[in-house]
C-alpha cells in the first residue's frame, strides 16, 4: 500500500502539472520589424539580428527559382512588422536564429513560401511544431507543379535567347 502511495507522490512530482504543461506548449513569440531580406529564406530584423525561416530551404540565387524566392520574400517582409515564433531550438547549426514568421494578418510565411513553390520543406528534429503544415504545403506545390517543381522559373544556366538585331538589314539591297 505504501509503495503505491509513494509511487503516486513520485509521479506527481516528476510530471508537470497540467497548467505547467500548457505553459510549456505555448509558443515563444516576438514582434519585430524586418529591416532587410538577404535571399529567399534569410532576413535581418531590428535591432540587427539575422534570422532564417524554420523548415524552409530555398535555392541559391544561382539556381532556378533562387532569385524569384528572394524577390518574393523581400516584397512580403521588408519594412514590415512581423510576429516571429521560436520552436525548441533557436539557432541552426550555422548559428543563425530560426523563426516561424507570421504577417500581421496571420499569414504563415514559411508555409506560403512552400505552397508557392519557392522552396522545399526541411523539417529537422526538434523544430517540428508545424511539420505537417510545411510538408503539406510542399506537396501541394509539387502536385500543382508550382515554382521550382514546374517550369515557372527560367533556368539561369540555360543559354540566353538570341537578341534581335538592333537595326536589321533591309530585305533587299539598296541600289543607286
Amino acid at each position: 500500500m505504501k509503495s503505491i502511495g509513494g509511487l503516486a507522490l513520485l509521479l506527481s512530482l516528476a510530471l508537470p502539472a497540467p497548467a505547467a504543461r500548457a505553459a510549456e506548449e505555448t509558443p515563444r513569440r516576438l514582434q519585430a520589424e524586418v529591416v532587410k531580406v538577404y535571399d529567399g529564406a534569410s532576413f535581418l530584423i531590428r535591432p540587427g539580428l539575422r534570422g532564417t525561416l524554420t523548415g524552409v530551404a530555398t535555392p541559391p540565387a544561382s539556381a532556378r527559382g533562387g532569385v524569384e524566392a528572394g524577390v518574393f520574400l523581400k516584397q512580403l517582409l521588408e519594412g514590415r512588422t512581423v510576429r516571429l515564433e521560436v520552436d525548441e531550438e533557436l539557432l541552426d547549426p550555422s548559428g543563425q536564429a530560426q523563426y516561424y514568421v507570421f504577417l500581421e494578418d496571420g499569414t504563415f510565411v514559411n508555409a506560403l513560401m512552400l505552397i508557392r513553390g519557392y522552396g522545399r520543406a526541411v523539417v529537422k528534429h526538434p523544430n517540428v511544431r508545424y511539420r505537417d503544415r510545411l510538408v503539406e504545403a510542399e506537396q501541394t506545390a509539387k502536385a500543382s507543379r508550382r515554382g521550382i517543381w514546374g517550369t515557372e522559373f527560367p533556368d539561369p544556366k540555360a543559354p540566353a535567347p538570341p537578341r534581335p538585331e538592333r537595326f536589321p538589314a533591309p530585305p533587299f539591297p539598296y541600289r543607286r
